[in-house]
């Protein structure tokens, strides 16, 4: 019999611990609702500034919630904000399946 008990809220991810019993196993599960993120990024991407800011010294290009920079860094062991990962985020944010994450057009 399987149980999932509820941890905590992190970073607007609601944690739960999962147990099976009958395997002596278990997990963590991470939950979040990201649709509030990209409808913004929606938003962001058909603004009129095309993602610069008014002295067009920075560009917005993406927002990705906490919980996909988590699956981000378990997926490809790197965490792609960190400094010397520039080539793996640059690839995250040209990635068509990930287009609703970013807030601008044009490829990075």
């Amino acid at each position: 019999m399987a149980m999932r008990r509820f941890l905590d809220n992190v970073d607007g991810a609601a944690e739960f611990l999962l147990y099976d019993e009958a395997e002596d196993r278990f997990a963590v599960e991470s939950v979040a609702d990201i649709t509030p993120v990209i409808e913004r990024n929606k938003a962001l991407f058909t603004a009129d500034d095309g993602g610069w800011s008014p002295t067009r010294e920075w560009r917005r290009v993406a927002s990705f919630p906490p919980i996909v920079i988590e699956i981000f860094k378990r997926r490809w062991g790197a965490d792609p904000l960190a400094r010397g990962n520039e080539a793996l985020l640059r690839r995250l944010l040209n990635e068509p399946e990930l287009r609703h994450f970013r807030t601008a057009p044009g490829s990075i």
